[in-house]
């Protein structure tokens, strides 16, 4: 007999679940990371150089789970990012060993440049929220610039739901933002492109509903019986490769031995029964030696409410994260907007304040409240930041430069009033930042669209 739950246990699983997807296994579309990384960037964002084992220590009054360390190797990985978040000293993985981290207690890392300009940008209004025991604030997420979310690989495993997101290049991404912002209707996709192995897909392949990607690795013909390879496929590992050819020269595939060279590079040769190389196509070359390989992705991602599950193609990812992201641009301006205002109010002060000739008056008042109230009575808005002044702040070489000061407030006053009231020229400056980001951080060849 079925027996349903009862909407207590429904009602606890799914609040476990999404406990889950959001705490530990999925990143958020919004900033591209998962909790544990998010906090180990937040407590590491003084920019100083921190050993790792002490980073992870002062990330858990904020991290209810386990020491985040993983995190911290993961974010340092130059080996298994396209764009590591973290700048990391000492062991963080190689080429043929991608997560041969060293102990904690020996490495440091610190925020990377790229984190800094892309991550930390408008760091001053990303939502907080009280942490697990309310004692302190985190950031709900972070205002990245840049869709996070398919710069690096990302896998996790949750209650009802995994994620397993390819790499796309910084590249790419952004060209893609710009036409976006540009009106562009037709977008190209980007494809996955793993950047510290020059590994990019060749083709997407359809397959019971799901892509999947055509990922190739490479081999120098060196004579009729050998070979030498010199890059594997996407997602396969070193000693993988070194595994798959010993097993073809125990089935006597036509293998008769290898010489692995490869350190900081893969350079395996490969020697082959007398003429056998010339005997083989390229095609059956690959296959034979599997540097041919099709990888699929789960692009899963805990949506910007931070309440649901989505999962977008990569081109519908990067136009709504890029709409989203435009629309901080507001909080943005409207916090500069704000601050300036409050700027202008002060030189207008001071300029009234040595019209008034306050220096000359403060030094005849008995006390500090007798100049408080004729500050008020002459229309001075800012009392006690006047009253603080120095008198040397009310002379005439001061009311110039004062005056120039104001005329410069004024100026940007303007700028952010026009910015507040046209989101055509808010797309401009976001675009501008995106070009910016390709200047300083791109290592490849790119013609930003205009």
């Amino acid at each position: 007999m079925d027996v349903e739950y009862s909407k207590y246990i429904k009602d606890e699983r799914r609040t476990y679940s999404m406990y889950v997807l959001q705490s530990r296994a999925i990143p958020a579309v919004s900033d591209g990371l998962k909790a544990s990384s998010r906090r180990v960037l937040w407590m590491a964002r003084d920019g100083k150089l921190h050993k790792s084992a002490v980073l992870a220590g002062s990330t858990m009054p904020i991290h209810p789970h386990a020491s985040p360390e993983g995190a911290v190797n993961t974010l340092a990985a130059f080996y298994g990012n396209n764009v590591p978040l973290l700048t990391g000293h000492g062991a963080f993985g190689t080429i043929l060993k991608p997560t041969a981290y060293g102990a904690s207690r020996y490495t440091s890392v610190e925020l990377s440049e790229f984190t800094k300009d892309v991550i930390f940008r408008d760091v001053e209004i990303i939502p907080m929220v009280e942490n697990y025991d309310s004692t302190l604030m985190e950031p709900k997420h972070f205002l990245p610039l840049v869709p996070i979310a398919l710069i690096n690989p990302a896998e996790g495993i949750a209650v009802g739901f995994a994620t397993d997101i390819l790499p796309r290049s910084l590249e790419d991404i952004i060209m893609v933002q710009l036409m976006h912002l540009q009106g562009k209707k037709t977008l190209p996709v980007p494809m996955p492109h793993f950047v510290p192995t020059q590994n990019k897909a060749l083709e997407a392949v359809e397959r019971r509903g799901s892509l999947s990607y055509v990922f190739q690795g490479a081999y120098d013909k060196t004579s009729a019986s050998s070979i030498v390879v010199t890059k594997l496929p996407y997602g396969t590992l070193h000693h993988k490769f070194i595994e798959h050819l010993e097993s073809l020269i125990e089935d006597q595939k036509g293998i008769v031995d290898y010489e692995d060279n490869s350190r900081d590079r893969i350079k395996v040769e490969v020697k082959f029964k007398r003429g056998m190389v010339n005997k083989l196509s390229d095609a059956q070359m690959m296959k034979l030696l599997g540097l041919t390989k099709s990888t699929s992705e789960n692009l899963t991602l805990v949506n910007f409410d931070g309440e649901t599950i989505w999962k977008p193609d990569p081109v519908e990812l990067i136009t709504e994260f890029t709409d989203w992201r435009l629309q901080y641009f507001v909080a943005r301006y409207e916090r500069l907007h704000q601050l300036v205002t409050e700027e202008i109010q002060k030189y207008l002060d001071i300029l009234l304040a040595i019209k008034m000739k306050v220096g000359l008056v403060a030094t005849k008042t008995k006390n500090r409240v007798e100049l408080k109230e004729f500050l008020a009575e002459i229309g001075i808005v800012n009392l006690d930041y006047i009253a603080d002044l120095p008198v040397y702040r009310f002379t005439e070489d001061e009311r110039d430069k004062t005056q120039a000061k104001l005329e410069d407030a004024k100026g940007r006053h303007a700028d952010y009033t026009l910015l507040l009231s046209s989101e055509a020229e808010r797309k401009k400056v976001y675009a501008n930042e995106l070009k910016g980001i390709l200047k300083r951080h791109s290592n490849g060849d790119y013609d930003a669209p205009e």
